[in-house]
């Protein structure tokens, strides 16, 4: 009868969990962890493949590495196992894994405990987290976990957007723009929504758009206002679309040479609600 050797067993379990690592990292490597294998593409948390849930459990429980344990719980959260993943993210934040409190500080906050949410979120922007550091500028903002303060909020976000994130951006462009924490500058806001956009942020484009129509803060100019609207549309907004097709309804424009483009916008249907602008945004999870 032909035998195994324990030498042949233990190579197997050792190729077994090298591939299962490989798969958590390749399924569930989240785009704002700095930390990440970089060897595979980052992937968003609503994209995470089911089977990401055992890879990053065999991944975490055969080496300990926190990254896997960070990784099972945004996999066990996409899954809609939540008391799970706070185990996991917790095994993570134990280790001191900067993403993993950011997720964890998130999950904390929604069960109302917002000064664990806030202390969380310091503690992974001063670890150098990127989305640590905007959602604790949304925490000082809005007076989550501790007293509002305009200043730290704007440091917090003006760090996060030096590290490219857009929603950063637009909330100092918001913040500037509404002039309700700080005294209203519309130059400062429009040069933050401009930088917002060029990144690809659709609400930083429409209140571009709502200040090249208005005049406010610079010269009115239609056409631009126009475009700003046609970006927006193009990224999903239905604000935008329709801001769009009124200005083609005006004349402003003409009907778009490219039937494609004028088709994605012309298919976007408005329901009640879609016709406002948003000026603020909240915490985001990683």
């Amino acid at each position: 009868m032909l035998t195994v050797s324990p030498g042949a067993e233990e190579r197997a379990q050792l190729q077994l969990a090298s591939a299962m690592q490989a798969d958590c990292d390749r399924l569930a490597g989240s785009p704002f962890d700095q930390q990440r294998n970089s060897e595979f593409s980052p992937v968003g948390i609503g994209e995470i493949d089911g089977a990401a849930v055992d890879a990053c459990r065999v991944a975490f429980e055969t080496t300990g590495n926190p990254r896997f344990a960070y990784q099972l719980g945004r996999a066990l959260n996409n899954a809609q196992q939540a008391d799970q993943a706070m185990s996991a993210y917790n095994a993570a934040v134990q280790a001191n894994y900067p993403a993993a409190k950011v997720n964890f500080g998130m999950l904390m906050g929604r069960l109302g405990d917002e000064k664990a949410e806030f202390q969380l979120y310091t503690e992974a922007a001063q670890g150098g987290n990127v989305l640590a550091a905007y959602n604790l500028g949304v925490a000082y903002r809005d007076g989550l976990g501790t007293e509002k303060d305009v200043n730290k909020a704007l440091e917090w976000f003006e760090k996060a957007a030096a590290e490219g994130d857009d929603t950063a951006a637009f909330n100092i462009g918001a913040i500037y723009d509404e002039g309700q924490l700080v005294p209203a500058d519309d130059q400062t806001a429009i040069a933050w929504y401009d930088l917002a956009a060029q990144r690809g942020n659709k609400d930083a484009m429409i209140n571009l758009g709502l200040m090249y129509e208005a005049g406010e803060g610079i010269e009115p100019n239609a056409q631009k206002a126009a475009e700003m609207y046609r970006q927006a549309a193009e990224h999903g907004d239905l604000f935008g679309a329709y801001k769009f097709l009124q200005m083609q309804e005006l004349g402003v424009v003409p009907a778009p040479s490219n039937p494609a483009m004028a088709e994605g916008v012309n298919s976007l249907v408005l329901k009640p609600g879609d016709a406002t602008d948003t000026l603020n945004s909240s915490a985001k999870e990683i």
